[in-house]
């Protein structure tokens, strides 16, 4: 193009200079005082249009060249695309102008031809829509920059997939649009949240662990001073679990964990949160405490334990001891509730062990 603007200027120039010989003729002829007048009028009048021509017919044929060296850059750039490995989607305010095979392929589409025309916020996932209009907003205000964005997209097929794309200005068919260069993440958002359960999640039973707990705690407890609202914490320790570790080993007790677990998150299921903090010990959070909840979920909880349970088609029975303390009036400080909930439990045990003490002596 800069080759093809610079032979431009210079035809455009020198057609100028040959016009302006033509019209300043006699002008020249006076200024120069030439001799025969007739012969330089003739050359003139003869040469000019024929040189004018000629530069014309120039520009014409450097016009074409240009024109065709585009078309087939354009069309090497579109075989490029198309054979890419990674998405690639053309789109002018989120209407799909051009899509290539990777990019179809990665929304489920059998062909990019049936993509054409869509808007691309058609395949945007509801939990992203905010997020993807949001950009739209940035691009209107800034429509040079580039953008980089992670976004949960809905196939054409319903499925769900994670997605991480680059939005670019170019230009395309003589129009200013955005490219948006694509890369499939959802295995990698996958690893990243099997790696988060992980660490917030028990891997025998499935509920919340200790880090999770403190956590969801830590939280409840800010809301609960901003709000001035009660809550009640449990500590929960298993009166025989010894006993059936020994009798059906390791596989046994792991089995009936999973069984208390079930029966706890019932007891507290809409009231709460369970969470296992150590081999026989459970961590439970109350959310409200009126009514005297507290009492009746350690009521249930202990009623849920009250018949053997069949492990390895044997009879396994455990009890629980339950150390209740609440928000405010036994601590103000996370550390300190769950400590003061421990100190119920052994006095739980202490007085027999199969029932619940509230922190400061009662029931």
């Amino acid at each position: 193009m800069k080759l093809f603007a610079r032979r431009i200027m210079i035809i455009s120039i020198l057609i100028i200079l040959m016009s302006l010989l033509d019209f300043l003729d006699n002008t020249i002829i006076r200024l120069f005082k030439f001799e025969d007048e007739g012969l330089f009028e003739l050359v003139v009048d003869f040469i000019s249009p024929i040189f004018e021509v000629a530069l014309m017919f120039w520009a014409l044929l450097t016009g074409k060249n240009v024109i065709k060296r585009i078309q087939k850059e354009d069309e090497h750039y579109k075989r490029l695309v198309q054979l890419s490995p990674e998405a690639i989607i053309i789109h002018k305010k989120g209407k799909i102008l051009f899509i290539n095979e990777s990019g179809a392929n990665l929304l489920g589409s059998s062909s990019s031809s049936e993509l054409i025309n869509r808007n691309v916020s058609d395949f945007v996932h509801e939990d992203s829509k905010g997020l993807f209009h949001n950009l739209l907003g940035q691009i209107e205000k800034r429509p040079n920059s580039e953008f980089n964005q992670q976004i949960k997209m809905k196939r054409v097929d319903s499925a769900i997939i994670d997605l991480e794309y680059k939005s670019t200005k170019i230009d395309f068919k003589g129009q200013s649009v955005r490219e948006l260069i694509i890369r499939d993440i959802t295995i990698q958002k996958n690893e990243i949240e099997h790696v988060k359960r992980l660490a917030y999640q028990d891997e025998l039973t499935g509920l919340p662990n200790r880090r999770a707990i403190m956590d969801q705690l830590t939280q409840l407890l800010k809301t609960s001073e901003k709000n001035e609202l009660n809550f009640g914490v449990m500590f929960i320790d298993l009166d025989g679990f010894k006993q059936v570790n020994d009798s059906f080993g390791h596989d046994g007790g792991d089995i009936l964990l999973k069984q208390v677990s079930e029966y706890f998150k019932r007891c507290v299921e809409g009231k709460g949160t369970v969470a296992r903090v150590g081999g026989d010990e459970f961590l439970v959070i109350l959310n409200q405490i009126g009514n005297d909840e507290h009492i009746k979920v350690a009521e249930k909880m202990m009623e849920s334990l009250s018949s053997p349970m069949i492990i390895f088609g044997k009879k396994a029975r455990v009890t629980p001891s339950i150390g209740i303390a609440l928000y405010p009036q036994h601590g103000h400080e996370v550390r300190e509730l769950i400590r003061n909930a421990d100190v119920a439990m052994y006095q739980a045990k202490q007085r027999g062990k199969n029932n619940f003490q509230l922190f400061g002596g009662g029931t």
